[in-house]
This record gives C-alpha cells, structure tokens and sequence, in this order.
C-alpha cells in the first residue's frame, strides 16, 4: 500500500471514530452512575435526522443543537418509565432504540416522499492549516480535519475532567460502586442517575448528527448501521474510562477506515471479508476484554 493510502486510511479512521467517542463518553457517564442505556442506537438515529432537518433551514450548527435536544427529550422519557413507572431499564432501552429507528423512518419519509431528491445540507467544513496539511502520512490526520474532530478532542478532556475533579463525577462514582453506602452520604442515586443519563442522551444525539453532518450532508434510514451498539462494546473495553473508550473508538475506526480503502488495493478479498472485519475484531478484542476483568475480579476475591 502507498503511503498515500495510508495517510487516507489514518485521516478515516479518526473521522470515523468521532461519533463513537462522542456517545461512548455519554454512555460511560451512563454507567459509571450503575444504568445502562440500550437505547443509544435510537438516539444517534433520531439524533441524525433531527440533525439534518433542522440543518436545512438553519445551518448545521444548528442541526448539531437540535440533535442534542433530541437526546435529552429521548433521555427524559427513559427517565420517566424507569423511575417514574417503574419500567424495566433494558426492556425500556430497546423500546427507544425500535422507536428511534422507525420514527426516523417515517418522519424521513413524510419530510422526502418516495420518488423525489433526497435534502442535502451543508457539511460542516474541514479545517485547512496549510503545510501543515501536506506533512506525509500524518498531514491529513492531524491537521486536515473537520472542527468536530478536535471539538472531540475537548470534549474528552472535559469528560476526564469532570469524571477526576468535579463533585458530580465523585458522587457518578460513588453511586455506580455502591449506591447504598452513596445514599447514607447524603448523595440521591435516583438523581445522579437520571443527571447521568441525560449527559448520555445528549451525546448520543450529538453522535447521530456528527454521522449525518460531518462528512455525508443527508439522511438515510438506518443509516447508523449499528454504531450504537458498538458503543456499549467500545464503553465496556474502555472500562468506563474516557481514555479507554477513545482508544476502543479509535481502534474501530482504523478497522473500519482500512475495510473501506482496502477494498481499491490489489489485496483480493472478498467484501463481506472487508465488511465484517471491524465487526469480528471488536467482538474479540471485548471477549479477551472481559475475561481479564472476571479474572481480575476472581483473583481479588481470592486474596479478600
């Protein structure tokens, strides 16, 4: 492979990663709290339309808003049938997701009837820091990127940030290791939860939209393909942490960049090879994962 290809295949693999980073931050706040959000694939997808909808009339900064807002109404609806009628959370998380995926579909095609153009909106433009751009391999990765990559960037900080520092990352810690000891501290579990959950919410839809806005500049349906669930895989390698979930996202990324670009080499593979790569080695990647956490886990009861 050139190294022209390669400097495409590392620029991809951190636009590619981007949205992943972004809901997964969300969903490690989720959890670090002791919740979990299955709903994160209905929020990015409503999250991308809302986002495309509202960018064709206000731009597309405007859009990114709109789907933030979309995942905090999606959030606050969670919070109401879990705490406010006692709804199970996994089953009340899919719920979302199947709403999410056909409430899209549908206002999309009440918005776009069959048989007419699809709306195309803005992008949000790539940065251009000149030579800088042109530096070989890692020109295009670092320095030729859309603004949202690096407001990405930030954003993990502020997470890291809140999560290390701030009382309400202490009491997110607190009430996801042992919400009964947090409760005789004074600190509301229920609350922090639902705080928390909120915090998911909007990142989720903020993902959509990165995914809808960034880089393609329209809605189709379904076109998440899944992501949200490769969050919660990317959350749980990443242990919860900020640094661990950009590391998943990014690792998904490459694989996910490499399996589009590597399909014009002269590697003969077939698609569905290339397809399901990203795919195959996050599952793996989570198994081992996983097994190093119970062992870790059985190893400290061991010595308890």
């Amino acid at each position: 492979m050139s190294i022209e290809l390669w400097a495409s295949i590392l620029a991809g693999a951190l636009a590619l990663a981007t949205p992943l980073v972004i809901a997964g931050l969300g969903e490690g706040f989720v959890e670090r709290a002791g919740r979990l959000n299955l709903g994160i694939e209905g929020m990015m997808i409503l999250g991308a339309f809302s986002g495309v909808f509202a960018g064709s009339f206000f731009g597309p900064y405007a859009g990114l808003l709109a789907a933030v807002v979309t995942g905090i109404l999606l959030a606050l609806l969670m919070n109401v049938l879990v705490y406010a009628l006692k709804a199970n959370e996994i089953v009340v998380g899919l719920a979302i997701t199947m709403l999410g995926l056909g409430l899209s579909t549908y206002l999309y095609q009440l918005w776009v009837p069959a048989g007419t153009t699809n709306v195309s909106v803005p992008t949000i433009a790539r940065l251009d820091m000149g030579p800088l751009t042109d530096i070989p391999l890692i020109g295009p990765m670092l320095f030729g990127q859309s603004p949202l990559v690096y407001g990405t960037v930030l954003l993990l900080v502020a997470a890291w940030a809140v999560m290390r520092f701030t009382r309400f990352g202490l009491q997110v810690r607190a009430v996801g290791a042992d919400p009964t000891s947090a409760a005789l501290r004074g600190v509301r579990p229920r609350a922090v939860g639902a705080r928390a959950l909120i915090i998911g919410g909007a990142l989720a839809g903020l993902a959509g939209a990165v995914i809808s806005l960034g880089v393609i500049g329209s809605f189709t349906p379904n076109m998440t393909a899944g992501r949200g669930y490769i969050v919660l895989a990317i959350v749980i390698m990443g242990r919860m942490t900020p640094i661990g979930i950009a590391l998943g996202a990014v690792l998904f990324g490459f694989l996910q960049s490499f399996s589009l670009l590597s399909q014009s080499t002269s590697i003969q593979l077939p698609s569905e090879v290339y397809q399901t790569l990203p795919y195959v080695v996050t599952l793996i990647v989570l198994v081992l994962t996983s097994r190093a956490q119970l062992r870790r886990q059985a190893s400290r009861l061991s010595f308890a």
